[in-house]
């Protein structure tokens, strides 16, 4: 029974890499709601640049157990690919300052339909006009779960949004150009582009002793360097080990298999999101919002399952 069920789950590669899908998430929804144990004790460019670097060390003793080679092939486009998710995921820690991680991380999940965009965009990819329906109701859907005010407009709503943007951007630059990489160089590449982003601009907020306060509710991106205690380190060194072993297996997974067939699984993400903000947090979300990631999860799940149609 059980070798049947090792030969089922790991000798054949699609259903390993799903298994690597649904379990990277669920780690990394559980690593994400942790954040806000130590969310308020430093500035979120200190807090990426702390837990970046240690991840950076963790993956250097271990391309090192492994022999792996972290200097990727090509440099450039590795570069821009850290770039777009180094700001996608300040984008999406943006977010996490007033909303849940299911709900930030909704927003997150826009990035099919950007993806979409792009390739049609910039690749001169052909689009069915059910993908373009689904673009108008993953719209609908950011509308419905984040509930913008005309009158009274929060700037902070645009963080989700740009978070799906960039990691659409991503997760397009990871497939056109980076399926050759190793998965433990990419990863590295990424928090060590993380990790100086957020080095640099803590220490220019420090350096400059200008008062940010007036930025009301956004205080947390113009903090210089910081003190922190031990529990803060412990909880970073808990997210980090979280971290690297879920950002490695989608990532490992991304290389196996077709982007198409395995990304409608990250959906679980917002499911895993919801049951660790309600058992760490007790939060729950209105119906409202519930019907605003459903909608997100439907356009993606009809852009991320349509075959691309052939070029003339």
């Amino acid at each position: 029974m059980l070798n049947k069920i090792y030969q089922i789950f790991f000798l054949n590669i699609r259903h390993r890499s799903i298994l690597f899908i649904i379990f990277g998430v669920f780690i990394l929804s559980l690593s994400d709601n942790l954040y806000f144990f130590v969310d308020g004790d430093v500035g979120i460019w200190q807090y990426h640049c702390i837990r970046s670097s240690m991840i950076v060390v963790l993956l250097l003793v271990a391309a090192k157990i492994t022999k792996t080679n972290l200097v990727p092939q090509k440099k450039t486009k590795v570069l821009l690919r850290s770039i777009f998710n180094t700001l996608a995921i300040f984008c999406h820690f943006g977010g996490l300052t007033f909303l849940s991680v299911a709900e930030a991380g909704a927003g997150l999940f826009t990035a099919p339909i950007f993806v979409l965009i792009f390739s049609a965009l910039i690749f001169f990819d052909k689009i069915r006009w059910s993908s373009v329906l689904a673009v108008i109701i993953g719209t609908i859907g950011v509308i419905v779960l984040l509930q913008p005010s005309i009158t009274n407009f929060n700037p902070l709503l645009l963080f989700p949004i740009f978070a799906g943007f960039f990691y659409g951007l991503a997760i397009v630059t990871t497939k056109k150009w980076c399926s050759n990489e190793s998965t433990l160089g990419l990863t590295a590449c990424y928090y060590l582009c993380f990790g100086l982003t957020g080095f640099v601009i803590t220490t220019l907020f420090h350096i400059s002793g200008y008062n940010f306060n007036k930025f009301e509710g956004a205080e947390f991106f113009f903090v210089g360097w910081q003190s922190f205690d031990r529990e803060f380190l412990f909880w970073l060194t808990t997210q980090s080990f979280l971290n690297v072993t879920a950002i490695t297996l989608i990532i490992s997974a991304y290389q196996k298999i077709d982007a198409s067939s395995l990304s409608v699984y990250e959906y679980f993400f917002l499911i895993f999101a919801a049951f660790w903000g309600w058992v760490l947090w007790s939060q729950t979300l209105t119906l409202e919002k519930w019907i605003g990631i459903v909608l997100i999860v439907f356009a993606g799940v009809i852009i991320n399952t349509q075959r691309p149609l052939k070029q003339e």
